[in-house]
């Protein structure tokens, strides 16, 4: 894939800094939001097959499951509230199940003084 060259890259890098995300997911998330304008749908809902209290398998278009297991939608969380220029979002903990849902939590941190 060629290189993308972009006479804003310094202007994109503070943006996503300023959410805490990187750089790529800053501009899906640009990308995104410009195709939800439009009308299109876009992100698709993942799923976590459970079957006897046990987390299975992950997907995005479930199937019906011949074992009797069932698809529950995952649903992203963070630790605690997230201030971007305040925080870090890490890298999610292993999925758990929380009744009958199924939940991704991102730890939360604090950026230290020099990132501040």
């Amino acid at each position: 894939m060629p290189e993308f060259r972009y006479a804003r890259e310094e202007l994109l890098k503070a943006a996503a800094e300023r959410k805490g995300v990187t750089v790529s997911a800053y501009l899906r998330s640009l990308a995104d939001a410009a195709l939800v304008a439009e009308g299109f749908p876009v992100g698709e809902q993942q799923y976590c097959l459970v079957r006897g209290g046990e987390l299975v398998a992950t997907g995005f278009k479930p199937s019906k499951d011949e074992d009797g297991g069932v698809w529950l939608p995952i649903e992203n969380e963070d630790n605690q509230p997230f201030d971007p220029a305040q925080h870090w979002r890490l890298k999610p903990l292993p999925l758990r199940l929380d009744g009958e849902r199924v939940v991704r939590v991102y730890p939360v941190v604090p950026k230290s003084m020099e990132h501040a």
